[in-house]
């Protein structure tokens, strides 16, 4: 979503939020990645959404927030230590972020794919045989 707020999506990632917004897919990010978002818009990192109401509506008509339970952070936590291992030997010593943790868990439980440029969560969600779209 970040690269999409920069205008730095590939055409395939810049095709697929199209169809996500025409509601020919369903996009699917886990509150985490909501909260984080709304982090990097407050310290300014996201120029093009210029309030709150438009982070908020930019959210909410993209995608459906898929809210996290006591459960889905125990296995989101199982996946954060075995990406770290993932990332240590690969990446050296990289560790996986406990957002990307959640986006793998999500994309799992969910049986959906990844939209992402990130290094470490598309090495990590391939290693854990989950699809990315970039």
């Amino acid at each position: 979503m970040l690269s999409m707020g920069f205008g730095e999506l590939t055409k395939n990632a810049e095709e697929v939020m199209l169809r996500i917004r025409r509601r020919e897919l369903e996009g699917l990010v886990p509150s985490t990645v909501a909260f984080e978002f709304t982090v990097h818009w407050l310290r300014g990192r996201i120029p093009s959404l210029t309030s709150i109401n438009e982070v908020r509506t930019f959210l909410q008509s993209y995608f459906e927030i898929v809210e996290l339970n006591f459960e889905d952070f125990m296995e989101s936590a199982k996946i954060k230590k075995e990406g770290d291992d993932i990332l240590s030997i690969e990446l050296k010593g990289r560790k996986l972020s406990i957002v990307d943790s959640t986006i793998i868990h999500t994309a799992k439980k969910m049986k959906a794919k990844i939209v992402t440029g990130d290094k470490d969560l598309t090495l990590v969600a391939k290693k854990m045989g989950i699809g990315t779209i970039w």
